[in-house]
């Protein structure tokens, strides 16, 4: 076989398989003529198949693929992910490190009575140091659009606990679903993630409020996300706890939260940021039994007596507010709940009561919002950029009803009033890295102390946080 013939047999392989494409007229091979000639055509015949092979990538740069890419995996400023191509199918990686140092003064210039008045509570004082006060790796992800999963456990202060393990299911904005176990819809702290709020601890209405409880939970949002609103049945657990998992009676506890941010789509500047709401639960049945602690030194202050049993009803109501205005947050809520105490023969209906009122302003003038502060630079001491600072204020209060004292609860052991104030400043390296530091003190009516009243609680917190 001639060189020709190859030449043209290569010309006829190449051509086929475009289909689309179209092959120029190929000069039919001869046997005779010069070396020149043939030279000629070889030539012409590679200038064809280069412009034959540009349009065969052309045609397929612009063709859709019949087997489109698998997904890939995603690592950035929005965390770590793995990602369906079409996108139906997405699971995400985050974390949550918050390493904590508490120091307590004592009661200035007598601490051994502050000392004496924390172990007649039952509870010894709190020692000085560091503790990894959260430790939680968290998964999450959907699976076709609307299914939602979310599970958190947490590792911190030498436990382990499942805080979150929940499924939702979205179809509208209007109405979603939720079954596992979750955050009781009443706080409007409670309710703000662990990792965005501007003090170390949450406030003394924390005590009256259970934390997390299994069951299921209608949601939505309405009115261009204006209003939202939530409604769940849960098993009911003691007020500032997030066990058992488990039912303990047959008994069920209903709460619903609606919140309004009336002004959030009139385009006004000074009221967009208003939200307000209201949220309150109610069960039959609640037989959990609640300690309070205080805030930041989490030192236990009020306890009920061996022997007092919750066998009635129970109720919560939470009046709650917030604005958000540039770098000025304010917020603040009401909390109340009613419980059916017994000891021996003697039942009383108690009502307990918490309020707190707490301020932020961000000095280098990033925006203050419910999900936190987001730095304009980070901190780079090259580039001679700091991040974000903010400063925070709070005023805070638990009452304990009075009728508690002193038959449901020993009055030299238990206080009746905690007043709180607490002070702190928040420096936000990046969108992951938070450094908190807060002063607070804790002023007490009774208990065993001097005069008949436990000592101030004074104590300096501090926080290192990595959030992804």
């Amino acid at each position: 076989m001639n060189k020709a013939l190859v030449i043209g047999f290569l010309t006829f392989n190449l051509c086929a398989p475009t289909r689309l494409l179209w092959c120029e007229d190929v000069p039919p091979p001869t046997t005779s003529g010069t070396t020149n000639a043939l030279e000629q055509r070889l030539s012409q015949l590679e200038r064809q198949v280069e412009s034959l092979q540009q349009r065969l990538q052309t045609t397929q740069t612009q063709s859709p693929s019949k087997n489109p890419p698998a997904g890939g995996s995603f690592a950035g400023r929005s965390g770590f992910s793995l990602r369906s191509a079409d996108g139906d199918f997405e699971i995400q990686f985050h974390g949550l490190i918050q390493t904590d140092g508490r120091f307590y003064t004592g009661s200035g210039a007598n601490p051994q009575s502050y000392s004496a008045a924390v172990n007649a509570s039952a509870q010894a004082p709190a020692v000085s140091g560091f503790l990894l006060r959260r430790v939680r790796p968290i998964l999450s992800g959907k699976l076709y659009q609307i299914y939602d999963f979310l599970i958190q456990p947490d590792f911190g202060q030498n436990t382990v606990a499942i805080y979150d393990a929940y499924m939702d299911v979205r179809p509208w904005s209007f109405a979603n679903l939720r079954i596992g176990k979750f955050k009781i819809p009443l706080g409007l702290e409670r309710l703000q993630s662990d990792s965005s709020r501007a003090f170390t601890e949450r406030g003394l209405t924390e005590n009256l409020m259970p934390s997390r409880d299994t069951g299921v939970e209608f949601y939505g949002t309405l009115w261009n996300s204006a209003m939202t609103y939530q409604a769940s049945l849960t098993n009911g657990v003691a007020d500032s706890t997030h066990f058992p998992d488990s039912a303990t009676n047959n008994a069920k506890e209903v709460t619903t939260r609606v919140f309004a941010q009336p002004f959030k789509n009139a385009g006004s500047r000074w009221l967009s940021g208003l939200g307000i709401g209201l949220a309150g639960s109610y069960t039959k049945l609640n037989s959990a039994i609640p300690v309070f602690a205080t805030a930041e030194g989490q030192e236990q202050f009020m306890s009920y007596r061996t022997g007092v049993a919750f066998n009635g009803e129970r109720s919560h109501l939470v009046p709650q507010a917030n604005y958000y205005m540039g770098p000025l947050a304010i917020y603040g809520e009401y909390a109340q709940t009613n419980q059916v105490a017994q000891a021996g023969t003697v039942q009383t209906r108690l009502t307990n009561t918490a309020w707190q009122a707490a301020a932020s302003w961000v000095l280098t003038g990033e925006d203050a919002s419910y999900t936190g502060v987001t730095p304009t630079k980070v901190f780079d001491p090259h580039a001679r950029t700091w991040g974000a600072w903010e400063m925070t204020a709070r005023l805070h209060q638990l009452r304990v009803d009075p009728n508690t004292f002193p038959l449901f609860a020993d009055p030299d052991i238990s206080t009746s009033l905690a007043t709180a104030w607490t002070i702190g400043l928040n420096w936000y390296l990046n969108k992951f890295v938070l450094f908190t530091a807060d002063y607070e003190q804790t002023w007490f009516k009774d208990g065993n102390g001097p005069g008949g009243r436990r000592p101030i609680e004074r104590v300096i917190g501090s926080r290192a946080q990595l959030a992804f």
